[in-house]
C-alpha cells in the first residue's frame, strides 16, 4: 500500500458507515406486514416471512464473502460461521424458554424479534467485512 493510501485509512472506514447495508427491504416490508396485521398470528406470519427473508440474505453475504477469500481465510470463516450457527440455535432456544413463562400472547412476537435480529445483524455483519476492504482497494 502507498504511504498515501495509509493516510487516507481513517477517512475511508466512516465511509462504510455510509454504504446501504443489505435487507432495508425487507424491514420495511416487516413494518409494512405488522401495520396491516389485524391479530397475534397475523404477526407471528410477518416475522416468520421477515425471518426467511433475512436468512436468505445472510446465507447470500456469507456465500460473496467466501467467494472472495483464499482458502486459508475461507477454512476460517466457516469455521467461525459454524460456532455462529450453534450459539444461534441455543441463543434462540434460551429466548424462547424464557419467553414462554410469561404470561400474554405479546411475548411470541419479542421472542420473533430477537430472532430476527440475531439474524438481521449477522447478515449485515458479514456485508461489512465483505466491503470494509474494498474502499481501501480503490485507493491503490
Amino acid at each position: 500500500m502507498r504511504p498515501t493510501a495509509l493516510l487516507l485509512l481513517p477517512l475511508m472506514f466512516p465511509a462504510i458507515g455510509l454504504a446501504a447495508p443489505p435487507g432495508e427491504q425487507i424491514d420495511k416490508q416487516l413494518q409494512a406486514c405488522k401495520l396491516h396485521a389485524n391479530s397475534t398470528l397475523d404477526n407471528t406470519q410477518c416475522y416468520s416471512s421477515a425471518i426467511q427473508q433475512w436468512d436468505s440474505e445472510l446465507n447470500q453475504q456469507y456465500q460473496l464473502l467466501l467467494n472472495e477469500q483464499p482458502k486459508s481465510v475461507r477454512q476460517k470463516i466457516v469455521s467461525a460461521q459454524r460456532s455462529w450457527l450453534r450459539y444461534r440455535d441455543s441463543y434462540n432456544e434460551a429466548i424462547a424458554t424464557f419467553y414462554q413463562q410469561q404470561q400474554g400472547s405479546i411475548w411470541p412476537l419479542v421472542a420473533a424479534e430477537a430472532k430476527l435480529n440475531v439474524i438481521r445483524d449477522k447478515a449485515i455483519d458479514l456485508y461489512k467485512l465483505r466491503v470494509s476492504t474494498n474502499l481501501a482497494a480503490e485507493q491503490e
